[in-house]
């Protein structure tokens, strides 16, 4: 099972159906993917471009880092010290390919890797609506 079909499948579970799906070429670049999806015939008029950043803080060197992940529209400008100031951790880097493949077995070009963000997200804006809805009521 590719992990689109796994993805799909945990997001049918919560009852949240994609409107579709594309297939497109393969993309290097976040112009590159866009000009993709442009060209791909199901794409929506409209659609927007996430990007997930993983960053590092500074820590003492016996002790186990914690990443940061981040997920935000393509075209935000992302300061890592601003952000760094924000969640109080200092010297906040881009994650190394090490510390992907350690914490979470993937590379920085994973479909995988975007997939189960995408899923988190999705999870956690359902969660927020069904508490936002709840209290409404």
């Amino acid at each position: 099972m590719s992990a689109l079909d796994s993805t799909t499948q945990a997001l049918a579970a919560l009852s949240i159906t994609p409107s579709g799906t594309v297939k497109h070429a393969s993309a290097t670049s976040a112009a590159a993917w866009k000009e993709a999806l442009q060209a791909a015939p199901k794409t929506p008029k409209e659609f927007e471009l996430l990007k997930v950043l993983v960053f590092k803080p500074k820590t003492a060197k016996n002790a186990t880092p914690v990443p940061v992940v981040v997920v935000v529209r393509d075209e935000t400008e992302t300061s890592s010290s601003l952000l760094g100031k924000k969640l109080n951790l200092k010297d906040l880097r881009l994650a190394s390919e090490d510390l992907l493949s350690e914490f979470f077995s993937l590379d920085k070009d994973s479909r995988t890797f975007s997939l189960i963000i995408l899923f988190c997200f999705c999870f956690c804006f359902c969660a927020r609506l069904t508490n936002a809805c709840a209290s409404h009521q």
